[in-house]
């Protein structure tokens, strides 16, 4: 099963995304309608620091609502993800990881978008300094292992590259 573009145009060009629609037929020849999201990407980091794990929780304007997640950031065209998890960690956290490991990388809603986002586990953290943009408004939280998973029992972590992130973590027993 696949689906051919017959026609796309870029509707909308912005800075994070562009927005293109158009028609595509379908491996029976129907003809459909597609609006899509084009996104460069992005990381997310768990960062590990001994038998807790840090957090940034920040308002999200999509959802209305304050939102505790994993550091994370867009990729820059050029640039590594491995690049951009180090320098997301941090930017938003004030901690530098000695080591990285790659766990997964998922479709954020390939639905609509193809955002494809790469999750890493950070250890080994060394103190720095946080060092925001101008736009983003962050707080610290910190959770032991036991908090995070009862957190995770409960649902009550709503970001997706949060959970998987802290599944991953905890199935490869690494926490």
């Amino acid at each position: 099963m696949q689906e051919t573009w017959l026609n796309r145009e870029t509707k909308y060009q912005g800075r994070i995304f562009s927005l293109q629609v158009g028609q595509a037929q379908l491996d029976d020849g129907t003809v459909a309608h597609r609006e899509i999201v084009i996104h460069g990407g992005g990381v997310g980091v768990v960062p590990v620091l001994g038998d807790r794990v840090v957090f940034v929780q920040q308002f999200r304007i999509a959802v209305g609502k304050d939102v505790l997640e994993i550091p994370a950031g867009r990729l820059e065209p050029g640039e590594s993800k491995e690049q951009r998890a180090h320098a997301e960690l941090e930017e938003e956290t004030g901690y530098r990881a000695d080591r990285l490991v790659h766990v997964a990388s998922c479709y954020c809603s390939p639905g609509f978008t193809n955002e494809l986002d790469h999750i890493f586990l950070a250890f080994d953290l060394t103190k720095t300094t946080q060092n925001l943009e101008h736009d983003e408004r962050v707080e610290i939280v910190e959770l032991t292992f036991d908090e995070c998973k009862q957190k995770l029992d409960r649902c009550e972590f709503d970001d997706a590259k949060t959970i998987i992130g802290l599944r991953e973590l905890f199935a490869r027993g690494l926490a």
